[in-house]
This record gives C-alpha cells, structure tokens and sequence, in this order.
C-alpha cells in the first residue's frame, strides 16, 4: 500500500465524533494529500536516491541582474527562475547553492568547473560540445512596446517601424535586423533606461524582452507602456531557458530533465504571472483582515475624520463633476471597506492643505511624500505608490543628467514640495514656487520658467488637458536620499492610532487589488466612462419587481440643490442627477411631502421612506441608513455680516452664535471637532440668513451652493464669506438598512454617471438666470407694508441709536487695542494678518493692482547697542509716524511686523505713481533727526517692493515672500533704497 493510500484510510479511520478541531484537521490533510496526488508523478528511484545522498548540494550559477528572472534583493536571490529551482528542489530532493554574478562571470565559472550547472541557459550547437541541457522551460519573447497614450498604428512587420523612433539596448544582438531595414534607432544602456526614454517621449517604441519590461515599468509606476506587437525579428525574437549541466554529470542533468518535466505547464505560469504583474508578490488575498476591539473603539471615539485631497494632482486626486476622484481616493475608499472609517474630504490646493494640516484643521492629507522634516507634522503610512518626479521644458536640445544641469535656470516646482526647502537651498532665488499645478505649465507655456518639476503622470496630464505643444521631458529629477515622489497618508500627530490602523488596511490589499486600482487610473486610458445602461442581477431585478416603487426622503428647501415644488415634485441638482441614474430603473421614485429636513430624517427613522436623495452619512445616520459613494460634492463655508473679519479657522469663531440647520449633518460632526462653537439650530437656510442679517446670529455654517442661490434669492448684499469650514459636503444616495439589496440597487446608479451627465447638469445650474415678470399688484401690497415698518422701524431706532452708538464706540476702542502695537500706535502682527488676508482676497477677485512694502531698519542693532534700547524705540516710533504721513490715502495699510521690520500694503493703480510715493518715504526717513538724551540720532531704510495683480493661482504668502525677496536684495545691494521683486520690475525700476 503506497503511504498516501495508507494515510487517507487513517484519516477515514478517525471517529465522526470526534472534536472539531480534528476534524478539520482531517479535512486539511485530505485537501493537501489530493493536491498532491494531483501533481504529476515524478519517480525517485534507486539511483537518484544514491545520487542524492552522495551528492545533496548542486552549485548552480545564477544571473544577479536579470530581473524580474533573477536578481539579489532583500539580502537574498530571488525572481521567476529562482521559484522554479525551487519547485525544482522540492520534487527532487536536491538543494542548490547558488553562485550569483553577471553573465560572464557565471558563465566563465561553468566552463571552468567550478559550478555543477547554469540556469537561464539558450541553447547553441558550439555549447553542447560541454554542455547537457534540459528542455525549455521558458521562452522570452522580445516585443515592441509603446506608450498607450500615444499609441503607434498596426505594426504587422519590422518594416512599419520606419517612420518612428525606435529604442534599443546598446549593442544588442538583434539591433542589425532593425538598421538594415532603414530604421531609426536610439541605443540606451539597459533596460531601465529604455523605459524612461519611452515613458519621457524620447522614442516612439521600443524593443526588448517583454517580462523584463514589462516588470520595470510596474516597478517605476508607469502603468502605460503596454505591448504594441508580437512581430518576427529574423528568429531573434525567443530566447530559450534551459538549466545547462556540465557533460560530465550525465546523472545530474537526468535528474534536473526529469524534474522540471514533472512541473505542470499552469504552476509555471502562475508563477511567471507572480514576478510579471505582481513584482514576486504573493497573489492571493489577504484573508481575515480583522481590527482589535481597542482599534474599531478608537475609530468610534474619534468618529468621521477630515481628508486632506489635492483638486488637480490628476490622475491621482482631482475634481470631476463635483467628485473627488482618482488613485489616491479609490485607495482611501478601499481602507474604508476594510476598516469602517468614516471621512469626511476636504478638497483644495495642495499648498492649502498643508496649512491645514499644520493647524489642524484636517485630520488626514492624501498624497503627502516622508521627509525629515515633516516627521513632526505627521505620522505617516507606508507609501501605497511610488512615482518618478521629471523635468519638462520646451528646449529641444536640453537633457538632464544631474542637478548641476539646472544650473543658471528659471525653476517651477508646487509650492510646498518635499523637496522644495532642499532645491532652494541649492538654487535660491531661481526657484519659483506655484499655488497650482495647472499655473506651473501655463508659466512654462509662456517662457516665465524655463523648466518645471513634477510627477511624470500629473505633468502628462496637464500638458494633454491645456493643448500645450512643443513642452518635452529632459529627463528624471533624481534626488539624493529620495528613489521619487512616495504617495503616502499622513495623519496629524493626536491621532497616532489611526495611522497603524491605515497601515494594517494598506497591507491587506491584495496586488490584485493595488494591480486594477492601478490600471484604472494609470493606463493608457484614465478616464472611463461610466456605463450608461445598469446590469442588475436577477436578485436586484426581484427586488425591484417586488417593491413596486421607491420612496424618497429629501430636504423640501434646499435649493438649488433640491427642493419641492408646489405640486409636490422633486427638483434641484439631486432631482436632475436621479434622473440619469434611473434611466435603466423600471420603478417610480416618489418623493415623500415633508415640510422640513428634521420631518424627512425623522420618516427616514420611521422606515416611512426607502431612500435619501442628497444626503452626507454621519455616524448617527449609519444606524438606520446605508450610502453609496458619494456624487455631488459642495464647499462647506462660514458666512456673516459684511463688516466681520475673515478668519482662517472655526476655533476664532468660539462662543459666537452661528447657525445651522437643525438635523444637517455637519451639526453631528461640528460639536464633535469645535465644542466652543455655540450652535444654534434653524428651521431651514432662509430662518438663518434671516437671523444672520437682523444680528441675532454671529455667523452660519452652510454650502457654497445653497446660500449663493439663497442670497440672491433673498437680494442680501450685506453678508459675506469669511471663512471655510474645514470638510465639504460629500452627498451620497441613502438607503434604509434593513434591505441590503437597496445599497446595491443605489450604488449601481450612481456608478452609471457619465462624465457627460455630470457636465450638462453643472452647466444647467450654473447658467440659471433669474427672470420674474413685473406684477404691480405685488408692488402695491408690498410698497404699502414696507411703508408701515419703515414708521415702525424709525420709532424704534429712535430709541435705540443712542445705546448703539455707545455700545459701538466701545466694541471699536477694544477692536482697536487688539490690532494696535503699543509702541508705536499702527497696527500689530494680528491686524497684518487680518487685513493683508482680506485686501489681497479682493484685488484677487476683482482683478485690482496689490501692493506690498516689507521696510527695514538699516543696521538697527548698531542703533541699539551705541545710544540704548530707549533710543532705538524713539527710532521705531519716529518710523511709525513717517509711514502715516506717507501713506495717508484710505486703503493705505500698515503694521510693525516685530523689531525694526514693517510692512505696508495697499491696493494699486500706477506703478510708477506707487515707486515715487516709497522712494519719498525713503527720503524723508532719511532726513529725520531722533532727539534722544541730548544725542540727534539719524538711520535710513530699506524697502523691498512687490507689485502687481495677483491671479487666483497666487497665495498671500507668496506675494509677502516676494516683498521680503526685494527687501533681501535692498540690503544685499547696499541698502538705503527701494528695490522692486524682480519679476515684476522693468529694468527702470529695477535701476531706481
């Protein structure tokens, strides 16, 4: 009886009572015995056996650069060929002792003796003189690869290469049959150069093996380059894979034929699949991914956290159709499924959410890369991609080897960059830093810059969305101690729990997973539609015949996102984009009537409704309802009256009364994250711009959206924006709990939007102009009640003036102590904050000129230390009043920054008018006489200037940067005179 009959019968023989562990272990064992029985009989016999035992280690030579076959990584050699030896090993018995070096190398050691075998061996007639070969148990195929963004036409033959560029390995074997043919060819030196020079546009095709390449480029994050044919290379095309045995161990190289034989042809095949898709990761996925109790109580402490997401890093975050999408977002999504998390996205610039961050006032940020010094600012996951950061430019003849190349050159890169500080402290002033992607390439289009740093694909895409001809890649930004940019989430530091958490989700995506997530969004085509017809299954279809009708739940004034009319039928934004979703949708939606959202969520409780329309998921709304993802996404802002301050975040709004409507999601998320704020609830968005308005309210938290409509609606003109609430509204379709066939159904339909979809009705809403015919009867009615409270009105604001104008008197004098310095009587640090944020938002909106003074002491440390810190102060107090004589005009602005450094700031028409009003400044401060203790004290100033009309891919910060550029320059130059920034100066200036 073999020994797996016999232990199959002992396993039967194992009582059926027995405990279910054992019994499960009985079933394990029987699984693994019929697999292996399965596998193709490989007989050891006598003298295998004694070969065996008299010689267990085979030294076998091995390539250490041959990747993805053979290659030393992680301390050891591993690659497709490698698993082979080692399936190889385990059905012969033998053990190998690999001897690893580059192809001579190994090759010379087999002719010596000095190794039993070669792997990865083709066979040639002059070989076998010393050689014994197995059969093949791999072809490498050469292929023509092209860039599917730019894909070649049918290639059926080598001669329809001509018209293009075609790349090479230099000295390659097979480059003969592709020049004698007239065929343009570029040599590189190694296969990874091959793929950047297809990947960077420098050919059009190239030509090599096609695992190897495809292997790099999944390794490089260049998911892009696929197979453009298969064509005959005058029979170079395969390369055969045999195991090569010296002639002299005949028994050896039985063995090894007999063995690699017994391998079944799939085995193989998932096995090249591992090391050409997955990069010799593990296929199957993850089972049992599982949370503790302490991490899923931590998630339901902490509740919804707020996601930084960049609106234009496509293809890795971006905005369509009001939607965050892209890599970064389906990754996130998926550690959702995994974990139940819940998020809340805020979507802005990239140079906003690191602010954010830094304030915290989001509590995560996607797409942020780990360097030293942001190891304070956050705690980071592992990188869940990696990509290589280029140079383009529009010089056709410039390439980059290494950063002395950028030598000389102006350079664009995103502000706040990882690896900005490092480049600045290389290149200084040529550096110029950029609010937005998509200004980084209009500067390049229009010769500002001469190159621009970024991502490979997010530079692609911009330079395929705005036309730009003639802008190339010179090469990769290649960066000491940083392989490329590392896609990373990084989470504020007082949630330290939640990054392990995100990490544990990371680990269990499965390369599959990471693979179609990929392609999705890295292949030659990233953006999809979306299908238009919905495939239910025959479950779904059930269902639906079942139910007959759905019943909406919907907010009835909350327009223009939805809405009831006065025939009860639902309309808005919602209503329109449940029209597309339920074009395949044999029932009926049937909105439900309710007076209010607080009426709708309540019948939603009540199972009196199947569905919400438009609705954000909140921990509290997760107990009764499901949600898709989201499809309309909408800034969430902070409005009040149009004399208050902007503010950069809610925490200066603590105490305030501000308003939001009773039920609204972010009410739940709000006194979770700002427990000071003093919410006070209103029926619906008009009660609480009614409120707002008569001052009974400090403030309202709403959407961008609705209030727009609403103030116009209402004719407010005396409310304003002040600040944005950190979270925008992420509106999903809901569905009731209690039928899990519904979230399917819903899901479905918000899958089938197109891009087009999203387009008409973002066009339908936005070009939506009031028109209202004049009715005189209205008029009267409303004339004859205006003119009652108007008396009403007068009477009572008899009475109260008084008391308000002392009241007031008093709020301005304690505003004012606050805003003023108290040395020298202009405004503080707090009052430049509040100020230049506020003009500089308004000359940005209305296209108005800016400009901004950072004015110094020259040598104000000689001052202090030779007549005294009493005299020095009597200096900075004589500069004080200088600059108000100066700057007299109504929207001059100035501020004592700290020390002896100042700042002025104003609106502007002329620049010329602007220079001869500093460069009179300059002259009077130089002719002032400081009387101090008998001592006539007399300094000068240096002025840095920075003029313009700041664009809506400025940021404040940025242009104050470019005033205290000029400033470092009056100094650098000699100080005592005015310097402009000198992108904004014509040479005139620049020599005044």
């Amino acid at each position: 009886m073999s020994p797996i009959v016999f232990a199959v019968f002992s396993l039967l023989a194992l009582p059926f009572h027995s405990p279910p562990p054992a019994m499960l272990t009985r079933y394990l064992w029987l699984l693994a015995l019929f697999l292996i029985g399965a596998m193709p009989a490989y007989a050891v016999d006598a003298d295998t056996k004694a070969f065996v035992a008299k010689h267990p280690v085979v030294k076998i030579g091995v390539m250490a650069d041959n990747e993805p076959y053979s290659m030393v990584r992680n301390g050891g050699v591993e690659g497709f060929s490698i698993d082979v030896l080692e399936e190889l090993a385990q059905r012969t018995g033998l053990r190998f002792d690999y001897k690893v070096g580059s192809w001579p190398e190994v090759y010379a050691a087999f002719q010596r003796g000095d190794i039993d075998a070669i792997d990865e061996m083709s066979w040639s007639q002059e070989r076998t003189a010393f050689t014994l070969f197995t059969e093949p148990y791999h072809h490498r195929r050469s292929v023509i690869m092209h860039d599917g963004n730019r894909p070649l036409p049918t290639i059926d033959r080598l001669e329809d290469l001509q018209p293009f560029r075609v790349g090479l390995v230099k000295d390659i074997f097979y480059k003969n049959s592709f020049t004698r043919r007239g065929i343009a060819v570029t040599e590189y030196d190694g296969l990874p150069n091959l793929i950047r020079a297809l990947a960077f546009g420098w050919v059009d095709a190239i030509v090599g093996p096609e695992v190897t390449l495809a292997y790099l480029a999944r390794n490089a994050g260049i998911n892009h380059l696929v197979v453009a044919s298969r064509v005959a290379m005058d029979g170079f095309e395969l390369e055969d894979f045999r195991i090569g045995v010296r002639k002299e161990l005949p028994q050896l190289h039985r063995i090894l034929a007999a063995g690699l034989a017994s391998i079944p042809r799939e085995r193989l095949v998932k096995l090249l699949e591992v090391w050409q898709d997955f990069g010799g990761k593990t296929v199957a996925t993850p089972t049992g991914f599982r949370l503790t109790a302490q991490q899923s109580n931590y998630l339901r402490r902490i509740g919804p956290v707020r996601v930084g997401i960049m609106r234009d890093y496509a293809p890795f975050s971006f905005v369509d159709g009001g939607k965050p999408q892209g890599l970064s977002v389906d990754v996130l999504a998926r550690i959702q499924d995994l974990t139940g998390l819940s998020v809340v996205p805020v979507v802005d610039r990239w140079s906003v959410l690191l602010e954010m961050l830094q304030r915290g006032d989001i509590d995560v940020l996607a797409n942020i890369s780990r360097t030293p010094e942001r190891q304070s600012l956050a705690r980071f996951t592992d990188a869940y991609h990696v990509i290589p950061n280029v140079v383009f430019t529009r010089d056709p003849n410039f390439r980059i080897n290494d950063l002395d190349d950028l030598s000389g050159l102006r350079i664009a890169l995103s502000a706040g960059i990882f690896y900005e500080a490092t480049l600045r402290q290389r290149f200084g002033d040529s550096i110029k830093a950029f609010a937005s992607q998509e200004a980084l390439f209009h500067a390049l289009a229009a010769g500002d810059v001469d190159v621009v740093l970024a991502s490979l694909h997010n530079g692609n895409h911009w330079v395929r969305t705005l036309h730009l001809n003639g802008i190339r890649i010179a090469g990769e930004l290649q960066l000491p101690g940083y392989p490329g940019e590392d896609l990373r989430f990084g989470v504020r530091p007082a949630l330290d729990p939640l990054a392990d958490i995100m990490n544990k989700a990371l680990a269990a995506l499965s390369p599959t997973e990471r693979r179609s997530i990929e392609n999705r969004w890295l292949g030659a085509t990233t953006f999809a539609q979306a299908p238009t017809s919905i495939q239910f299954s025959d479950t779904e279809k059930a269902w639906l015949a079942k139910r007959g009708k759905l019943v909406l739940c919907l907010d009835p004034d909350w327009m223009p996102l939805e809405g009831l009319d006065t025939y009860g039928r639902h309309v808005g934004i919602a209503a329109d984009y449940l029209a597309a979703m339920t074009r395949s949708l044999a029932i009926p939606l049937e909105p439900l009537r309710t007076r209010t959202w607080q009426e709708s969520t309540e019948a939603a409780q009540s199972r009196r409704c199947d569905m919400y329309s438009m609705a954000m998921q909140t921990p509290l709304r997760r107990m009764y309802m499901n949600f898709t993802t989201p499809y309309y996404t909408t800034p969430n802002v902070l409005i009040a009256r149009i004399e208050a301050p902007f503010v950069e975040g809610l925490d200066e709004f603590a105490d305030k009364r501000v308003g939001i409507v009773r039920g609204y999601a972010f009410a739940e998320l709000l006194r979770a994250r700002h427990p000071r704020l003093n919410l006070i609830e209103v029926t619906n968005e008009r009660e609480g711009l009614h409120l707002l308005q008569r001052r009974e309210l400090d403030g309202y938290i709403g959407s961008l959206t609705t209030i727009n409509y609403s103030l116009r609606e209402l004719g407010y003109a005396d409310i304003k924006v002040i600040g944005r609430v950190p979270g925008d509204w992420a509106l999903s379709l809901g569905t009731r709990n209690d039928e899990p066939e519904l979230l399917s159904i819903a899901q479905k339909m918000v899958d089938s939007l197109t891009d087009a979809d999203r387009r008409a009705i973002d066009q339908r809403w936005h070009s939506v102009r009031l028109e209202q015919k004049l009715d005189l009867t209205l008029v009267w009615q409303w004339g004859g009640a205006a003119a009652l409270l108007l008396v009403m009105l007068f009477v009572w604001n008899r009475k109260l003036g008084s008391l308000n104008r002392q009241l007031e008197q008093a709020n301005r004098q304690l505003a004012q102590l606050t805003l003023t310095d108290s040395l020298t009587d202009i405004g503080n640090r707090k009052f430049f904050d509040q100020e230049y944020a506020r003009d500089f938002r308004l000359c940005q909106r209305q296209g108005l000129g800016l400009a901004v003074a950072m004015i110094d002491i020259d040598h104000f440390k000689q001052v202090n230390d030779q007549y005294g810190h009493a005299a020095g102060d009597e200096c900075l107090r004589a500069l004080a009043r200088c600059l108000q004589e100066h700057l007299r005009r109504e929207t001059d602005r100035c501020a004592r920054m700290g020390g002896e450094e100042f700042v002025a700031f104003m609106p502007m028409d002329e620049r010329a008018d602007l220079l001869d009003r500093f460069e009179a400044l300059r002259l009077a401060v130089e002719a002032l006489v400081v009387e101090s203790e008998e001592t006539a004290i007399r300094f000068t100033i240096s002025i840095g200037l920075a003029m313009g009309s700041p664009t809506h891919f400025d940021t404040s910060a940025e242009w104050l940067k470019r005033a205290d550029d000029a400033l470092y320059a009056a100094k650098k130059a000699g100080r005592n005179r005015v310097e402009v920034f000198a992108s904004t100066a014509s040479a005139e200036e620049q020599a005044k």
